[in-house]
């Protein structure tokens, strides 16, 4: 739930700027799209430190915990510096993209904002991360659920001028996520640092310089790799979008809609792998095999049935959903038939995502980055401009050459996942 609350934001964007037009829409979808593009990196890095918890709560080091946390906050300082410095660059040139001129005229303005609210989320993140890999996940489902609320309250007061706001359009979106992501950030400190329920992790110090960069020094072993392949697809899905960007802002509406209601299902099945990767880490710790194996068992079966369900949801009611993002006429017959592809893609993306989850569980993280690297950028981003632009598919052929590289994704995933499993060893 916490997974789909970080989601919902984007979705309760695009539903209150999709009433602004396909133009304002397709600029916010390019925006976020190139956000988050460059925030895969950094989020992977981030993604290390409910690994690292978790397999030192298995390990009985409840106290060291603490300083890996302290040790991701300084990593997402860091990160934060790299990651504003990239964008500010592709915002200075944007032209470079070849866009539409609406969308080369409307974005910039709405990444600069959103671009400084990198830094509350990475430290946001780490908030999350650390709670997560105890076990304690209901801290960052509230916390996100609240920024949630907060975001769609200031979406409505700021975008179309209510409750005495300054009516600010689709840059209302941006100032709203950015006022979100910092409640969020300032809350997970707070609760960290003040909460009794934590306190049997919190050392009697604070962790000295030296303590934190040992820690540091780990998670940039595991979580590099770990960011080359949440980039590698992460960064499939956005040159996707910029190549749907280069076929007009109707085909890029009815990308964002479809992709949009597609992430929904996805980050809930991203949060159930992200729950199976902290429990294999715990029996990682604990040198259990066994226990790894029922918990990848469990982590697959809830996966699939999860998606199936979600598939027959897109094929029976996509004329519904799509109705509800308000586009224009002009896009439904494009959005439509994209619903189908969305049911087929997203089983796959579901388990290729707890695949990689439990890899990184059990801290086999290069062999993910290489299959995410091959799977996306080897077969996938040819195959769609292959299949999209040469062979003037559009959209759908675009589609069709990510769906491809899901499936390869998956397919190797589970087998690295077993194969490794059966050969684990331990000092």
């Amino acid at each position: 739930m916490g997974q789909l609350g970080i989601v919902l934001m984007g979705v309760a964007d695009t539903l209150m700027v999709g009433r602004l037009g396909k133009d304002v829409l397709a600029a916010a979808n390019q925006a976020n799209s190139i956000f988050f593009m460059v925030s895969s990196v950094t989020f992977g890095v981030m993604f290390a430190i409910s690994s690292r918890v978790s397999i030192q709560y298995g390990e009985g080091l409840r106290q060291e915990t603490f300083t890996t946390y302290r040790a991701g906050q300084v990593a997402a300082m860091l990160l934060f510096l790299c990651q504003f410095t990239i964008l500010e660059i592709i915002i200075r040139n944007f032209e470079w993209l070849g866009q539409a001129e609406s969308i080369n005229r409307l974005t910039p303005d709405f990444l600069r904002i959103i671009n400084y609210s990198a830094l509350p989320m990475l430290l946001s993140t780490a908030s999350r991360q650390y709670t997560d890999g105890l076990g304690h996940t209901k801290v960052a489902m509230s916390i996100t659920f609240g920024g949630l609320g907060l975001n769609v309250l200031l979406n409505y007061g700021l975008i179309y001028g209510n409750m005495g706001l300054p009516e600010m359009g689709m840059l209302g979106a941006a100032w709203a996520t950015l006022i979100a992501r910092v409640g969020m950030a300032l809350s997970g400190i707070w609760y960290i640092r003040y909460s009794g329920f934590l306190s049997a992790y919190r050392p009697a110090r604070m962790p000295a310089w030296n303590e934190i960069k040992i820690q540091l020094s780990a998670l940039w072993k595991l979580g590099l790799p770990v960011g080359l392949q949440t980039f590698a697809e992460w960064a499939c899905f956005s040159i996707s979008g910029l190549m749907v960007g280069w076929l007009g802002t109707a085909q890029v509406a009815a990308h964002a809609v479809a992709l949009n209601v597609a992430s929904v299902a996805y980050m809930v099945v991203s949060g159930l792998a992200v729950a199976g990767s902290i429990l294999v880490g715990n029996a990682y710790g604990e040198k259990n095999r066994e226990a790894i194996r029922k918990v990848a068992h469990a982590t697959f079966f809830i996966v699939v049935v999860f998606q199936l369900v979600n598939a027959c949801i897109f094929v029976l009611f996509n004329e519904q959903i799509a109705g509800w993002y308000g586009v224009e006429t002009e896009v439904m017959p494009v959005i439509l038939p994209l619903f189908f592809l969305a049911a087929l893609f997203q089983l796959a993306d579901g388990i290729q995502a707890g695949a990689m989850n439990l890899l990184r569980g059990i801290t086999d993280v290069k062999w993910s980055s290489l299959i995410s690297v091959i799977s996306y950028w080897v077969i996938s981003l040819p195959a769609s401009y292959v299949l999209g632009i040469i062979l003037d598919g559009k959209v759908f052929g675009i589609w069709t050459g990510f769906t491809l590289g899901l499936f390869i994704a998956a397919a190797f995933g589970v087998w690295r996942f077993y194969h490794r499993l059966n050969r684990l060893q331990w000092e």
